[in-house]
């Protein structure tokens, strides 16, 4: 093995924004692995450390030079490197060219396949040095990052490549040498940049890059930062008596927009406390990027935490400067709050007409409408209360018109229930307008009340069929609408065994479809449109499948059933098929239903007709007999289906051993097809088991 030294690169940029940094960091830390794999340069662990200000990665150990090997190259089969005499052909020597070596060098051999022979040569490889490797491939690995949008600059130099912020420095080593390539008008050097304010430039430590970092007021690693603003902020509100909301996703924006958190304790005018806790916080989180705290009842307190980026000598001051930010913004949300309720939710209904839904889907009000359409129609398959869910449904978009959902989207829904409430709405309809929007995203909490779900399922799947039909489907890198998050809410209230709905997936989609197409007032959903919904819904549920502790297979199984279920039930069908694919019976129950349904396909047999008289075999009758007493004896419970199912395997092993499906006679030959088809009917009433 060739001698090792340490690896590190690092991309230093201007401010990158939270949450993009850490896709990037990832995909090149993927990228360079891959590289060097390919290259078989084995390296230790690639530690990657990722700032708003720099992408780093680092190896303590990484050949200098590739082994040398021996490679195989496989030329032309026989047939077209000689002719008839056994004389090279001009495809043979042109692939010995362009190999670089002589026809004589080769040999013919076989793959493996026992097919043919072919032209085989092995020709030894000299090592390359791994600096070459990486210099060559580092400037495509930079362009191929993934980023939301990339920009180019000019500031004097001549700039061919972009970036999603410009870059200011690259640092790359192979222990005591510079890998050297250029990238956007910037060759790689040792050189690197601590913390703007608080750190100095300087050679970047090849040993220990990170400890070097960290004395010029660098964390590099992010989950250091999270783990540090975690532990920071719980020493300060232990030490004041209170006790910080969680919010995960701050906490993670907070990490990726500094490169040397300070927590701060801050307050706030005490006045503010008479705003509703959502509306203090999400003005806190949207504007400030702070967090809110608890007293030690349990209330909202007015002191805060505001994290800074670096560690001031006057603490006070950075507190003070936050508290007028946050102060000015509450007293916004404040004048809002005092004004909206001089309207009722009941008067701003009207408003909805001159809010547009969509440019070509109509307004606000047309979905209002819709929406309480379905949820009167099908409230009882929710478990809801019609009453209450076409009442909350009626009010749950007026917050939209209010000033302070205006100026915080972010509080739409929840500040319909605060309002529906101060208008003298009963409870049960106020918290429905309040839980409609849940849940946002794959783990959020889902409605507590039957009338929210009846709601998030009617919005869900009228928002997919409208942008649908205006063809605005999600590609693989955009989806501007949020059409995955609303799928992937609406399956979320479709699989909940807590408060079962009992609609299928296709009865969901054709009710929604309905009130579309009674209203008449902008569109028309096709039964195309309905079709690439439902195709749309099961893809995100198939990707689902990690989420319910499901496999893909088990999942698409228990969907292709012949019989159509609330997806709850599905799920459940496919949690049985995860551990049925998995035990040998369920494998070879497989493989004869794989079987089966290719005979079924090549043979186009429709019939399911089977006429007893015509089994003459002994198989054929076996399995007849007991198909027929399955048909009579099929359970209601699926966990009783399989294995009454499962208890087929015998009969049927036996019947493809014994007996010629295809036989001569084509009379003989369709009743066997017959009844292969009447076996996987009745296999299709649980699930398509071929699939597993």
């Amino acid at each position: 093995m060739s001698d090792a030294t340490p690896l590190l690169i690092e991309i230093g940029v201007e401010e990158i924004p939270a949450g993009v940094a850490p896709r990037m960091g990832n995909a090149l830390k993927l990228a360079i692995e891959a590289l060097l794999s390919d290259a078989n340069l084995n390296i230790s662990e690639l530690k990657l450390g990722v700032t708003p200000r720099r992408l780093l990665i680092y190896a303590s150990e990484c050949p200098v030079m590739q082994e040398d090997r021996e490679e195989i190259i496989w030329g032309p089969p026989e047939q077209v490197a000689f002719d008839e005499k056994g004389n090279p052909t001009r495809a043979a020597e042109g692939f010995a060219k362009k190999s670089g070596i002589s026809v004589d060098d080769f040999e013919l051999a076989d793959k493996g396949d026992g097919k043919t022979r072919y032209m085989k040569a092995i020709v030894d490889k000299k090592g390359l040095k791994a600096i070459d490797v990486l210099a060559e491939a580092m400037p495509e690995i930079l362009r191929r990052l993934p980023s939301p949008k990339q920009m180019k600059w000019n500031d004097g130099t001549a700039r061919n490549d972009a970036f999603i912020r410009p870059i200011r420095w690259i640092v790359a080593r192979l222990g005591s040498e510079i890998i050297p390539f250029e990238f956007a008008g910037v060759k790689s050097d040792k050189e690197s940049l601590g913390h703007r304010i608080a750190g100095a430039s300087g050679e970047l430590d090849i040993n220990d890059p990170f400890a070097w970092l960290a004395r010029q007021k660098v964390m590099a690693s992010r989950n250091e930062r999270i783990a540090h603003i975690d532990g920071a902020i719980q020493a300060l509100c232990q030490a004041e008596g209170l006790e910080v909301v969680i919010d995960s996703d701050l906490t993670e924006e907070v990490a990726d927009l500094t490169e040397w958190p300070v927590p701060v304790l801050a307050e706030f005018g005490a006045d503010f406390l008479r705003l509703p806790e959502e509306a203090i916080r999400i003005t806190l989180k949207a504007h400030q990027r702070c967090f809110v705290t608890h007293d030690k009842d349990g209330n909202i307190s007015n002191k805060f935490i505001a994290v800074a980026n670096i560690e001031s000598k006057e603490p006070l001051k950075v507190a003070e400067g936050n508290a007028r930010v946050v102060n000015a913004r509450l007293a916004d949300a404040a004048f809002y709050y005092d004004r909206d309720p001089s309207e009722s939710l009941d008067d701003r209904v009207e408003k909805l007409n001159n809010v547009t839904f969509q440019e070509g889907l109509g307004m606000i009000s047309d979905q209002v409408r819709r929406i309480r359409s379905f949820v009167l129609d099908n409230a009882k398959h929710v478990g809801a209360d019609a009453d209450v869910a076409q009442r909350a449904a009626y009010l749950c978009k007026s917050d939209l018109t209010t000033g302070l959902v205006y100026e915080f989207p972010e509080l739409q829904g929840y500040m319909g229930g605060v309002y529906a409430r101060m208008d003298g709405e009963p409870d049960s309809v106020a918290r429905a307008i309040g839980e409609h929007y849940q849940p946002v995203g794959a783990d959020d909490a889902l409605p507590e009340t039957a009338e929210a779900r009846a709601i998030a399922i009617a919005e869900r799947i009228d928002k997919l069929l409208g942008y649908f039909h205006l063809g605005r489907i999600p590609t693989a890198s955009a989806d501007p609408f949020g059409l995955r998050r609303a799928a992937i809410g609406l399956i979320r209230l479709l699989a909940d065994t807590n408060m079962p709905v009992e609609m299928t997936l296709n009865q969901v989609i054709h009710e929604a479809a309905k009130q579309w197409n009674q209203q008449r007032v902008t569109v028309v959903i096709s039964n195309a449109t309905a079709k690439q919904v439902r195709e749309f819904i099961i893809d995100r549920l198939m990707g689902m499948a990690d989420h319910f502790d499901l496999t893909r297979t088990s999942i698409d199984a228990a969907m292709a059933s012949a019989t159509e279920h609330p997806i709850y039930r599905h799920l459940e069908v496919a949690r049985l098929l995860k551990g049925f694919a998995d035990s040998e019976t369920g494998q070879a129950v497989a493989a004869a239903n794989k079987r089966i349904a290719n005979i079924l396909k090549k043979s186009e047999c429709a019939s399911a007709d089977v006429n007893a008289a015509l089994l003459t075999e002994d198989a054929e009758k076996a399995l007849y007999a007991v198909l027929e007493k399955a048909e009579i004896d099929f359970p209601d419970d699926p966990e009783e289906q399989l294995e009454l199912l499962a208890a087929l395997r015998e009969p049927v092993d036996t019947f493809f051993d014994d007996v010629m499906v295809m036989a001569e006679d084509e009379v003989v030959r369709n009743n066997r097809l017959a009844l292969l088809s009447r076996l996987r009917g009745l296999f299709l009433q649980l699930a398509d088991v071929s699939r597993l």
